[in-house]
């Protein structure tokens, strides 16, 4: 067997012994459970120590240490087929969980299977795979849940953004008129509208499900606040900021997408955004009837 890990990061040194021996033992331990695993002891021991680096109370987080879920997690880091076998297999029951919980959406559990493992273990536009953020302190399952869900709602809300953009496709009421002036030359009228629609539909499938649900009695059902809050049996005051907020969101969010997307300097950016809120109201109701908008979800 290899050396253990006090004795191949100095970082490690300065553990008790009796706390050495341990994580020494459970390591020999793993490393029976999943002998083909790619994870040299000198890995292992690098990984520990740069996450005890970051903890006040390395005592606390020690005591929590779990050799077996951070060896594989360091084994998945690889991109070893059979690591990511193993990870969903210790973990079947929990995923599977989490699956059933956005089986509204119009994608397969194998396109799920495999939208999380882009995030867990690929990573992505300039991401690291998420499974490099576990620390090794507290159990893996805890983590995988929370990280799962966070990852599945992230894809519940660019499933929920693709449908708005079809439901927008054909709304002019966010097109640019002919008398829109200061363009940015790099870009057609047409590519802009597309831009501003892409980035109003992914705005709109962020709000929470509160906020959504407040927009559709506001904007389609036609409830005034004091029924919006007799609904609900909240005071008015509460549905108010809750629909300030949705729009505040909603602005700040197609502005965000929009200088992610095109790149204008912040006079024509501010441009587009104005031109976009003079015409949100007129589009709203429209995309608040899209079926599954409004309805408390698996994201909330």
């Amino acid at each position: 067997m290899n050396a253990a890990p006090s004795l191949v990061n100095p970082a490690l040194h300065e553990l008790d012994p009796a706390l050495r021996d341990r994580v020494a033992a459970e390591l020999a331990s793993v490393r029976r459970t999943y002998p083909d695993a790619d994870v040299t002891d000198e890995r292992f021991a690098t990984a520990l120590a740069s996450r005890l680096a970051t903890q006040k109370d390395r005592v606390s987080a020690l005591a929590h240490l779990r050799v077996d879920d951070l060896f594989l997690a360091q084994w998945c880091l690889t991109g070893d087929a059979r690591a990511i076998a193993a990870f969903e297999s210790v973990h079947r029951t929990d995923l599977e969980a989490l699956f059933g919980r956005f089986r509204q959406l119009a994608v397969t559990d194998d396109e799920m299977r495999q939208a999380l493992r882009i995030k867990l273990f690929v990573g992505g536009s300039g991401k690291d795979p998420r499974i490099g953020e576990y620390s090794g302190f507290g159990f893996l399952q805890n983590w995988v849940r929370v990280t799962a869900l966070r990852a599945l709602v992230d894809i519940a809300r660019s499933e929920r953004a693709r449908k708005l953009e079809e439901v927008l496709a054909d709304d002019d009421m966010l097109a640019l008129t002919a008398h829109d002036s200061n363009l940015d030359s790099r870009y057609t009228r047409d590519q802009i509208n597309r831009a501003i629609k892409q980035a109003f539909a992914r705005a709109i499938a962020g709000l929470v499900p509160r906020q959504r649900n407040f927009l559709r009695h506001a904007h389609v059902d036609g409830l005034t606040l004091d029924q919006i809050a007799a609904l609900y049996r909240i005071h008015r005051a509460t549905v108010a900021r809750t629909l300030a907020q949705a729009r505040e969101k909603m602005m700040m969010e197609t502005r965000r997408e929009l200088a992610a997307q095109l790149g204008l300097a912040d006079e024509q950016l501010e441009s587009l955004v104005r031109a976009a809120d003079s015409c949100i109201d007129l589009s709203l109701s429209r995309v608040l009837r899209a079926p599954g908008f409004a309805e408390g979800s698996a994201d909330s």
